[in-house]
């Protein structure tokens, strides 16, 4: 290997640590999952400098050690590229897989380079090996990767790239003549690979800051979005929602249905049992609203124990059969909860659906609310709609 291939391998180095110690410094203030992610990318740039470190400056000091090392450890960082991604989604990464991989390639080389010598043979060995862990990346970021973007789609595109790239090198190294360990590979083929290896991992470095950032703002949109305390949508979003949803509803003539639903009793469970206690039931309370509900439909909390589910194009007689079997539901799964804290837990509900009179989604929500009260009165663990609301206002005292 002359200069220019060694002088390569440490522009790399330098890149790999260069890029891996930014990344570590300004990953701190990120959310959790992003936080792992970003340093599980920076530890795969350190391993990544370090084997091409050991690469190029390797020379002819005990090379049966110091290949399989260099071979081990670049596998073991480039794993860690899937690490990475597996934590931006949230999904349980595998800690050990990253060293299983590194170590299995490195004790592989270790066995090739001590049967005969041949370092054609590593060569083959590590490209195909290579090539098979950024296939694999690149079907973490362009298959299972869910709500992908255009950085996602370069990164799984540079992936196969470098992939292709890597194949190239291994069929290279089946047309190579037999050549000892000492020996330092260096053709066109090499220091084309080299190369691309070096553009890759700037490519890469910047594709992947990207897919964070992506994360990252999508994590602020949820923060921004939703109830802290149960994973629903808040207030503003939900309002947000129902307006649109009530547009749509009115431009396209479509049925709406907006239920209001409030946990009974709720003062006397936080005084009996304890706030936290109260923080589990209204937790349940929207588990069991979300269990039931449509991909479309949305709940969001919009006061303390107060919540509102819309459901697009859902008319009344389907609004009335949803929300019985909601208070149904609620009733039944959280008998054992209200046992635990000495308390029974239900809910009323009260419902509207969408009518010529409604000029604003706001009427459909003070409706639904009027709907709720009424549903109170009349005993509670209850659904009323508003136009039963109309009829018991209606019956003499």
């Amino acid at each position: 290997m002359d200069f220019e291939t060694t002088f390569i391998a440490q522009v790399i180095t330098v890149i790999g640590f260069a890029i891996g110690l930014s990344i570590v410094v300004a990953s701190g203030r990120y959310p959790r999952h992003i936080r792992e992610s970003l340093r599980a990318y920076a530890y795969g740039k350190f391993l990544l400098g370090s084997a091409f470190l050991i690469a190029g400056l390797r020379a002819d000091q005990m090379p049966e050690l110091l290949i399989p090392l260099a071979n081990g450890v670049g596998l073991a960082g480039l794993m860690m590229n899937h690490t990475s991604v597996r934590h931006l989604q949230r999904r349980p990464a595998r800690p050990f897989g990253p060293a299983v991989v590194g170590g299995t390639v490195g004790l592989s080389c270790l066995l090739l380079l001590l049967a005969d010598g041949d370092i054609a043979w590593v060569r083959i060995l590590v490209s195909f090996a290579t090539s098979g862990v950024l296939l694999f990346i690149a079907f973490a970021v362009l298959v299972r990767y869910e709500r992908r973007g255009i950085p996602h789609y370069v990164t799984g595109l540079l992936c196969i790239a470098l992939a292709l790239v890597y194949l190239i090198r291994m069929a290279a190294g089946l047309s190579q003549e037999e050549a000892p360990a000492t020996y330092m590979l260096d053709d066109h083929v090499e220091r084309a690979t080299f190369l691309l290896t070096l553009l890759g991992t700037v490519v890469g470095a910047i594709n992947y800051v990207l897919m964070a950032s992506d994360e990252f703002n999508r994590e602020l949109a949820k923060l921004a979005h939703t109830d802290g305390l149960t994973g629903a949508l808040n207030r503003r979003r939900l309002f947000e929602l129902g307006e649109i949803e009530f547009r749509r509803a009115r431009r396209h003539d479509r049925e709406m249905t907006v239920l209001v639903l409030d946990i009974d009793r709720f003062k006397s469970i936080n005084d009996c049992s304890g706030h936290p206690f109260g923080d589990r039931v209204i937790q349940a309370v929207v588990d069991c609203c979300t269990g039931q509900v449509r991909r479309e439909d949305a709940v969001g909390r919009i006061g303390g124990e107060e919540f509102a589910i819309l459901l697009p194009e859902i008319g009344a007689e389907a609004g009335r059969l949803l929300a019985e079997r909601l208070r149904g539901t609620i009733e039944r799964q959280l008998v054992q909860l209200g046992s635990e804290g000495g308390v029974t837990v239900t809910c009323s509900i009260g419902g509207v659906s969408l009518t010529k009179e409604h000029s604003e989604f706001s009427d459909m929500i003070a409706q639904s609310d009027s709907a709720l009260y009424d549903a109170k009165r009349g005993g509670r663990n209850q659904v009323r709609f508003f136009s039963d609301a109309l009829r018991v206002k209606a019956l003499p005292a």
